[in-house]
């Protein structure tokens, strides 16, 4: 039998988002949480790449009310936690466990590059951790917007629309403690 995986898009008051997800019996797997139609759309062909001789993936479009809640609540500061899971089809073993080590963070707190490497387990690797946080495929879930430089800044972005988001929700998530 062959599993979904869902798309579905939906605007909040910063910006248009786009997801990937299935639905299992303990509930919603997030496999692609993003705000830029491209990576969306790359996304989905690494996806069916990946899977097509396989045939067990099959994409269909639906919307999820969950999800959009959600995320539109996280982004109102009404929600603290989204309480998705993700699954990575994406990722090296070092992206990975930089991710994971990203969700160490906690809400309303912020941790520089260096000290995220250092939860993951690598000492000196903080250029790279922010390559691997640059190809987070789950926004929010994976809060890598948390993770700034040593000096306090923001680090280097190559849109400005991913700079302003990240200002936008560092800022969220400091003035709006729950």
């Amino acid at each position: 039998m062959a599993e979904y995986i869902n798309k579905t898009e939906f605007k909040t008051k910063v910006c248009k988002f786009y997801c990937l997800w299935k639905e299992q019996t303990d509930g919603i797997i997030i496999l692609f949480l993003g705000n830029e139609k491209r990576y969306f759309k790359e996304f989905i062909r690494k996806i069916e790449d990946k899977y097509r001789e396989k045939e067990k993936f099959l994409t269909r479009s639906k919307k999820s009310g969950e999800i959009e809640e959600k995320v539109t609540g996280y982004l109102d500061g009404k929600v603290k936690d989204l309480n998705l899971k993700a699954e990575f089809l994406t990722g090296t073993p070092f992206q990975r466990k930089i991710w994971v080590a990203t969700t160490s963070i906690p809400y309303g707190k912020t941790a520089s590059y260096k000290e995220v490497t250092e939860i993951a387990g690598y000492k000196k690797a903080w250029r790279a951790a922010g390559t691997a946080l640059n190809k987070n495929p789950v926004l929010l879930i994976i809060p890598c917007h948390r993770i700034i430089k040593s000096d306090g800044s923001y680090g280097s972005f190559d849109e400005a629309e991913k700079l302003n988001l990240k200002k936008y929700l560092i800022n969220l998530e400091k003035n709006y403690r729950i």
